[in-house]
């Protein structure tokens, strides 16, 4: 919006560099748009928490970054590459770009091991022993590497979401993007999963998180991010939010959730 200089602090971030610009970017679907003049770069390295009501357009922004979703009018660019309606621009910044969901959509009929391996072998043609050391490194990274030989469905909620860390990072992604992971969690299963992405931020892997877990925006966020009808209200550090937010829909939010 208008007088928010957005992108201050992502020019001053870990590495100085912009990985995600978004410029102006408007969605529609059909005659409701879900993002209007969007404007926000995340800095390399970035840990950046977005926040707002149910519908404000957190998760169409992070769909439009790695084509989910098509973005109506503006630019998106990752790691320097245009997302266009070119398809070879397309799989390049989704070769860059892991994302995890709400839900786990891990493969019922395949084990923790082979849901992992999966990307590697098939999209960077790794042979089998290469992607299953790599997967048993970040088995272990998420604390799960027993796991390994089960299927999904004799997983608890929070290790289902795990591995559907572990198997994002298996295609070595430069971004993580992260759509509500916690919120169909069990409350016992939430810290887990939280651990697990926060040893991800301190690791220097640039994160967009949507999520509802202040404590989480507290520790790990560099910015946080609060969007309401389709658009950027206000951005400022996790010290800012928390204790001197300036717009009146962000504290009223905040008041709501806190």
């Amino acid at each position: 919006m208008t007088g928010i200089d957005v992108d201050a602090d992502a020019t001053r971030a870990k590495g100085g560099e912009a990985m995600i610009s978004c410029e102006d970017v408007d969605k529609f679907f059909g005659d409701f748009q879900a993002l209007s003049g969007v404007n926000l770069k995340i800095g390399r390295q970035e840990v950046v928490v977005v926040i707002g009501p149910s519908g404000s357009g957190k998760s169409t922004l992070i769909r439009c970054i790695n084509r989910l979703e098509k973005h109506d009018r503006g630019r998106i660019v990752v790691d320097n590459v245009e997302m266009t309606d070119d398809v070879r621009n397309i799989q390049e910044i989704r070769r860059e770009t892991g994302m995890v969901f709400q839900q786990f959509n891990l493969f019922p009929h395949m084990t923790v091991l082979e849901n992992v391996t999966l990307g590697p072998r098939q999209v960077r043609r790794w042979n089998k022993r290469k992607a299953e050391d790599l997967a048993m490194e970040l088995l272990e990274r998420v604390k799960i590497p027993e796991q390994a030989a089960k299927y999904p469905a004799q997983l608890s909620g929070g290790q289902q979401q795990r591995v559907a860390i572990a198997r994002a990072l298996a295609m070595q992604p430069k971004v993580m993007l992260f759509d509500e992971p916690t919120s169909a969690l069990d409350p016992e299963m939430i810290k887990e999963v939280l651990d697990a992405m926060t040893e991800l931020a301190t690791s220097g892997m640039t994160m967009i998180v949507i999520t509802h877990e202040m404590g989480f925006a507290r520790a790990v966020a560099d910015r946080v991010v609060f969007m309401s009808d389709g658009q950027i209200v206000e951005v400022g550090t996790p010290e800012h939010f928390f204790t001197d937010p300036t717009e009146e829909r962000t504290k009223l939010f905040l008041s709501q959730i806190l």
